[in-house]
């Protein structure tokens, strides 16, 4: 599918809800056009008060027609901000939540190609470029409505005056377009630098305790002080061709102005223009020509915008625009969240078969029940394995569940076919019960039987609030052991057929690794694959797969592959007891 251009993007967002945005529209153009009328009461102000005492004293008329205009103006203002905001809100709700959906329900295997600092970017700023330039369209209609009734009207006035001034309207135009190149370079230059710059502070936040155990504090405060000189430096550059554009387009209006006064002083002596048509002129054209460098402006924010959607783009991986710009609507009022339980079509496992996964050579099967131990030493693909067989990463090779080939292994390999705990589980900065349900209803009810499995129940009396104690960032206010077991919870609360552990083991004593597998074998019927080279692993296995570079050397029982394997024996010598 050919991807569309900035002006198809812009046209699929105002699809979003057409009404409302050709409401706002509407109003937007009664706004940006209400100040013909202005120009024209003003004109007769003057022609009135230029005449005798009796036609002044009429004067009033036209004062009163413009305070009663101007106060209708300010109502619709009003009315056509309310409505704006709101189409605004939604809008970036809109793409926003399309983005988020893309990279958590995406098909595939998938690597986030850009760093957490730029998707935030992306996912912030290159989001609300794209709803300034929608807000651009919304005022377009005024701008041709008083630019077209405008140049009318004063080319009745004088033709060759009108003509006169289109000059230096016309050449804002023309230096806008030849700056383009410029304008995108330079925005996509402050952008990839604030990218930089907010990825190293997540980073940081991150890393605050290898940076105080290692009295980091000096280098890393420099190199955050040079990403921010680097990133002064590139919006500063972004920012002086903007205003210098705008200080173009302004300077272009003063010098209207004075083409006005110099041509309209003849016309005043031989009394073939009035004072009130010298103050139409006068009045339309700073309006024309601030209108005329906002039309200038929308152009440098034409190339903004392609930038920002080439930016967002690169974000959603294998992505197409309908799927960024899906128009299911996003209401802002009334909501009412639930997360639903995934209905996925559950085919209890009998067998699991791999074949040639990630490197020629590696097959094995997993049957229902059992329990088969991935193991070899570091850097012999372990986790890379169990990774690819669950979609994380893209890798050759095929998975088969019970005798049918898995075509999209990301999206097959889910509760409540399997669930997974990474080596390095993630929290989040809630209560330790929503870091365990992840916001499903269902898994709520299983709470107390998931902790209890995972050997997290002694350390619930020993939290302040128990399952609701808030974790705090990545969970820091846990230990290491407390993380893997809150992750092998939250794992176990699925119900999984298939439960993944990439070497549970790091962080856990091997008295509470021992009692954790006791007790998920003793109440349930469970078919685990785990990464690990514990004894307390080796020995519970039906099978063990043994890696080396990232090559099968061995599979079968402990009792055999120790009888054949130098490398299972080197293992088992070394292995914790």
């Amino acid at each position: 599918m050919t991807p569309l251009s900035t002006l198809g993007v812009i046209r699929e967002l105002i699809r979003y809800r057409p009404g409302r945005f050709f409401f706002s529209f509407f109003m937007w153009a009664v706004v940006h056009g209400s100040p013909l009328l202005f120009g024209i009461l003003i004109g007769q102000v003057f022609d009135r008060l230029a005449g005798d005492a009796d036609l002044a004293a009429t004067a009033w008329t036209p004062v009163a027609i413009f305070a009663a205009v101007a106060i209708g103006r300010n109502g619709i203002i009003w009315l056509g901000d309310r409505s704006w905001i709101n189409h605004w809100n939604e809008v970036t709700l809109l793409v926003q939540r399309n983005l988020l959906r893309w990279l958590l329900e995406a098909p595939r295997s998938r690597v986030l190609p850009l760093s957490p600092g730029e998707a935030v970017s992306t996912f912030r700023d290159d989001v609300e470029d794209l709803l300034e330039y929608l807000e651009n369209w919304v005022d377009m209609g005024g701008l041709v409505v008083f630019g077209v009734g405008s140049l009318v009207i004063m080319a009745a006035i004088d033709l060759r005056l009108t003509l006169l001034l289109l000059i230096p309207v016309l050449l804002t135009g023309v230096i806008t377009q030849a700056l383009g190149p410029q304008i995108r370079k330079r925005r996509r230059a402050m952008r990839e630098a604030t990218d930089d710059v907010t990825g190293f502070v997540g980073e940081t936040f991150g890393a605050v305790q290898a940076i105080k155990l290692f009295r980091a504090e000096e280098p890393v405060l420099s190199r955050f002080a040079g990403l921010n000189d680097i990133r002064h430096r590139a919006a500063l550059a972004d920012t002086f061709l903007t205003e210098l554009l705008r200080g173009v387009n302004r300077n272009m209006a003063t010098i209207a102005i004075a083409v006005v006064l110099i041509v309209a002083a003849s016309s005043l002596n031989n009394g073939s223009m009035s004072l009130g048509e010298l103050t139409v002129f006068l009045t339309y054209l700073p309006r024309l020509t601030d209108y005329m460098a906002f039309v200038g402006d929308i152009i440098a924010q034409h190339r903004r915008t392609g930038v920002a959607f080439e930016r967002i783009r690169q974000l959603a991986v294998d992505s197409t625009d309908a799927d960024l710009l899906d128009k299911t609507r996003v209401p802002l009022s009334g909501l009412d969240v639930v997360m639903e339980e995934a209905r996925i079509e559950m085919v209890p496992l009998i067998r699991v078969s791999v074949r040639n996964l990630v490197k020629e050579g590696v097959d094995f099967e997993i049957e229902r029940g059992s329990f088969t131990v991935v193991t070899g030493k570091i850097g012999s693909g372990k986790s890379t394995l169990v990774r690819a067989l669950l979609g994380l990463i893209p890798a050759p090779g095929e998975v088969w569940w019970n005798g049918e080939l898995v075509e999209d292994r990301a999206s097959f390999f889910v509760p409540p076919r399997s669930a997974y705990t990474a080596q390095v589980p993630r929290l989040f900065s809630e209560s330790l019960a929503d870091n365990i349900a992840l916001g499903h209803r269902a898994a709520r009810e299983r709470l107390r039987q998931a902790v209890q499995l995972a050997v997290l129940d002694p350390d619930l009396e020993r939290l302040e609030q128990g399952l609701e104690t808030m974790v705090g960032a990545r969970g820091v206010k846990l230990s290491g052991g407390q993380v893997q077991r809150s992750a092998a919870a939250r794992m176990l609360v699925t119900e999984a057929e298939l439960l993944v552990f990439d070497d549970l083991s790091s962080a856990l004593d091997l008295h509470t690794e021992t009692e954790l597998w006791r007790r998920l074998f003793e109440q349930r019927e469970a078919t685990c694959l785990v990464v690990s080279h514990r004894r307390a692993a080796l020995e519970r296995a039906d099978q063990i797969v043994l890696l080396d570079q990232g090559l099968l050397i061995g599979k079968g029982t402990l009792e055999e592959l120790l009888a054949s394997s130098p490398l299972m024996r080197d293992l088992w010598a070394t292995g914790e007891r």
